[in-house]
């Protein structure tokens, strides 16, 4: 017979209920008024994320249909292979000696992602699959229309591109509506990124449910930091319009790889410089105190991979990969995670926490993106910045929690 605390007590679930009520509970303390938090629209959205985790990691529907779907990716991101072999040569083949060259196999996949999802969004896709998201999770969640829109796209989009979805409206946009821009944005990762990290041993399956967990998770976790006190401008069903910004198929191609060349580029000249500066870094503390920054981060962030549930043979090195993901960037930290010997509850767990954009460069980013769309703002955004980082990392954690009480 099932018995629930049997369940619970093995391989340590019960911890990531703890684990969920201190995520809760770190929300509510930096909330910015507590009397104001909807503890209705609290409870649905993390009923939602507890809905989805199940429908994919306990349904053999759900598991199905988003094997179904990372498949789909998987063999998208092979089509890249065609160019690169041209482009490279034998250099794209991992089978030879030189094995995996990063520029070779994973540049032109960003490229190619690029070009792809400007080409889906101009041929009417992209906003077909996101209106029906957010069709579901304005009424369920009660938000407005325009906050629902922009954390649905941001869960396919970029967290620059998601707000173009938008722009009309984001100078009129209360100061809890642009914190759930921010914190989504901050929360999920795009679909070309996602892309990218499957194809370096990244779990496809487990990163798209963080993905789409992430929505009302970062919904959830911006209301309990800014709780909405204003009337926002689309919260009575006003339909908004999402505009193409190219002119025809060509135009969106060529746009979409121009952006994803751009995008390639930043990825390759932020690894040179983080992970030469953290080769730097780690030579000067082992002239000093013999400790290296992942030891430091181990250290820091062990604690929170207790509470997730992972096992302890693998605390410290979830820890050291928080750390890194939070200070320098999630590609990273997942690159440094796939070279790692793990349980695979681990892997599971940490795949979830790791999901998500939210680093400190990203506050920079977010400000020059979608402050360049609405100047006005831009003076919120940065006082915002440091709760949006706040709010995606909490977010990622409490999508790890509730993975880790399912697997």
């Amino acid at each position: 017979m099932f018995s629930i605390f049997a369940y619970l007590a093995d391989q340590n679930r019960f911890l990531a209920i703890f684990g969920i009520i201190f995520i809760l509970f770190i929300a509510f303390l930096f909330s910015a008024n507590k009397r104001k938090i909807k503890f209705g629209l609290i409870l649905k959205a993390l009923l939602l994320q507890f809905v989805l985790a199940f429908f994919v990691l306990k349904t053999s529907a759900g598991h199905a249909t988003f094997k179904c779907i990372a498949s789909g990716f998987t063999k998208l991101y092979s089509f890249a292979s065609a160019g690169t072999e041209f482009v490279f040569g034998k250099l794209a083949y991992i089978s030879m000696p030189w094995g995996m060259i990063f520029v070779v196999k994973v540049v032109p996949i960003i490229i190619f992602f690029g070009a792809l999802m400007s080409l889906l969004y101009h041929l009417g896709v992209i906003q077909l699959f996101v209106r029906g998201i957010a069709l579901v999770m304005k009424p369920l969640l009660g938000v407005s229309g325009a906050e629902s829109l922009c954390a649905v796209a941001n869960s396919m989009l970029g967290q620059t591109e998601a707000p173009l979805l938008i722009k009309n409206y984001l100078n009129k946009m209360t100061k809890s509506e642009i914190l759930v821009v921010m914190v989504s944005g901050m929360a999920t990762l795009s679909g070309s990124i996602l892309a990218v990290y499957g194809s370096i041993g990244v779990s496809m399956i487990h990163m798209l449910t963080a993905s789409v967990m992430a929505v009302p998770g970062s919904i959830l976790i911006s209301k309990i930091l800014i709780p909405e006190t204003e009337l926002p401008e689309t919260i009575g069903g006003r339909k908004i319009k999402m505009e193409k910004d190219s002119t025809n198929v060509l135009d969106a191609i060529s746009t979409g790889t121009t952006d994803g060349m751009k995008l390639a580029a930043n990825v390759v000249a932020m690894l040179i410089a983080f992970l030469s500066l953290i080769a730097l870094v780690n030579y000067l503390f082992s002239r000093t105190g013999g400790y290296s920054l992942n030891d430091i981060f181990a250290k820091i962030f062990a604690p929170m991979a207790y509470l997730l549930g992972i096992p302890k043979a693998d605390i410290y090195t979830a820890g050291s990969l928080f750390g890194e993901k939070l200070v320098i960037n999630e590609f990273v930290a997942y690159s440094s995670f796939v070279q790692q010997s793990l349980l695979p509850r681990s892997k599971a767990i940490i795949t979830y926490a790791l999901c998500g954009f939210s680093n400190f460069s990203c506050i920079g980013i977010q400000i020059g993106g979608i402050g360049a769309l609405c100047p006005d703002k831009r003076k919120l955004l940065t006082k915002l910045g440091m709760t949006a980082l706040l709010g995606g990392t909490l977010t990622n954690f409490l999508n790890a929690a509730i993975a880790s009480l399912l697997t």
